[in-house]
């Protein structure tokens, strides 16, 4: 596939489904290709000269956010004329274009989740229609299981908002497309798991759901190691970090909608630098030596031409460049896109898109405790 540059598309998504299940003796379906790129990288900076559209079936720009009253307002730097150029460009090489919402903090969110489900909907299908716009990506990711508002939990008042969401927008036009930005970790076996969110129900009023498996790491995570592991990642408590167990943990919480899940790549997002006691990949970095420190793309890719290339086995993903020291070695490690689970895993992948440059990081989940 032809290159992307991060600059502009920072995260590319890609497929994560096999075919639908079909009748007895039915040929299954051809897959359906589905690649998101998330637009743009630099908020400031709208140029699409070095998008490669052919590599594209969907792109989000950033964005709309939602307010507490459940209205929509421009953000992130974008603007009317911005949007209409960019649609009327991504129509011309029949990619669909997406407005990316986002949230505004979690005192807004209790309060249109418990009481604006409806005026929410009417937004973004009022935001769609002003600009032509092919569907929605929604992305709070400020939703807690307790509403403060309503004093009660948010299960089923998310579980309303994507119903409502959905009746509304396909009673309009049913080729409207409706995404979920995913937390990158749901299981119950880790702490900081969301496990409350109801993604049997969620499934089935939603596209796809385009779980944010790039972002399960933070420099204070707890070791050293790949940010994008295939398998074999680093655990919290019991549970693994990589994206053959996130597969597999949305999969279970979904009820098998493999067909409605996007797995979400990093395209040269940087990565980490420790000081730590040991050379090896998922040494732990507690009690700390020196404070982690995160490196740009340049920086991880000029690491990474100076030690030379390292390929961790164990991860199946870009491993650990060292640098010996009298009193500690310090592990560095760059991150890119690693290679796609295979065939055998629970779900397949397109194969991604290589890229170059630098992007903008997104919210990742808390790390663990020192202890």
């Amino acid at each position: 596939m032809s290159n992307l540059t991060s600059a502009l598309l920072p995260l590319l998504l890609l497929a994560a489904c096999a075919a639908a299940r079909a009748g007895d003796g039915e040929a299954p379906p051809k897959p359906e290709r589905v690649v998101y790129a998330w637009f743009p990288a630099d908020m400031n900076d709208w140029s699409t000269a070095a998008v490669d559209w052919s590599a594209l079936t969907h792109i989000c720009f950033r964005s709309a956010v939602v307010q507490a009253d459940g209205t929509l307002k421009i953000g992130g730097g974008c603007d009317p004329e911005k949007i209409k150029a960019l649609v009327a460009e991504a129509h011309a090489h029949k990619v669909k274009v997406c407005v990316l919402v986002w949230g505004s903090g979690r005192k807004a969110a209790d309060a249109y989740l418990a009481e604006h489900a409806k005026t929410f909907a009417d937004e973004v299908l009022k935001f769609l229609k002003e600009y032509g716009l092919d569907g929605v990506n929604l992305d709070d990711e400020t939703w807690q299981e307790h509403n403060e508002v309503a004093g009660d939990s948010n299960r089923d008042r998310v579980n309303l908002l994507f119903k409502t969401l959905h009746d509304t927008l396909k009673a309009a036009n049913p080729a409207y497309h409706i995404s979920y930005a995913a937390p990158p970790v749901i299981s119950a076996d880790d702490k900081y798991g969301a496990a409350w969110l109801d993604f049997k129900t969620i499934v089935r009023h939603v596209d796809h759901i385009t779980f944010m498996s790039y972002c399960m790491f933070t420099p204070t995570i707890g070791w050293t190691g790949s940010a994008q592991p295939v398998r074999g990642g680093g655990k919290v408590g019991a549970h693994a970090r990589d994206y053959d167990t996130v597969i597999k943990d949305y999969l279970e919480a979904t009820g098998g909608a493999k067909e409605k899940l996007v797995l979400g790549l990093g395209l040269h997002r940087g990565g980490n630098e420790w000081t730590v006691s040991s050379d090896k990949p998922l040494a732990g970095i507690y009690p700390l030596l020196a404070k982690p420190r995160k490196l740009t793309a340049a920086e991880a890719a000029e690491q990474a031409k100076r030690h030379g290339r390292r390929f961790d086995p164990e991860q199946q993903a870009p491993g650990t460049a060292t640098r010996i020291t009298t009193s500690s070695c310090r592990a560095g490690t760059r991150t890119t896109s690693p290679s796609p689970p295979s065939s055998s895993s629970p779900a397949n992948t397109a194969s991604p898109a290589s890229a170059s440059g630098s992007s903008t990081a997104r919210p990742s989940p808390p790390p663990p405790s020192s202890s």
